[in-house]
């Protein structure tokens, strides 16, 4: 299938998303832990816990999340799994973690 173009010669929106996301994801993936680590403790900060990096010429948002001791056992090494029993509702961005009083809880839960 040929590329569309836009009048500027540039490729549609959506597809310019989907384009830099797969540069992204691969240039990320293609990193080590400890390589993704020293990205992210280099990264210029934002502010709290934010910071800004550039990966393949993109900027990249990144928010740096402390683990419990629970999600720091081998066993739990990458996993997205809902640790803690948080409702489904909990899910970051969704709702709030009962009692918190915040907008989402700091964990994705699957």
């Amino acid at each position: 299938m040929p590329t569309r173009t836009g009048i500027d010669g540039t490729r549609p929106p959506a597809e310019a998303r989907a384009a830099t996301h797969g540069t992204l994801s691969t240039a990320l993936a293609l990193r080590s832990d400890r390589q993704l680590g020293e990205l992210v403790a280099d990264a210029p900060p934002l502010g709290g816990t934010s910071a800004l990096l550039e990966v393949e010429g993109v900027p990249v948002f990144v928010k740096r999340v402390p683990l419990t001791d629970l999600e720091r056992l081998p066993e739990h090494v990458r996993s997205t799994a809902n640790l803690f029993g948080l409702p489904g509702f909990c899910q970051y961005g969704v709702g709030g973690s009962p009692g918190s009083g915040r907008g989402g809880s700091s964990r994705s839960t699957p």
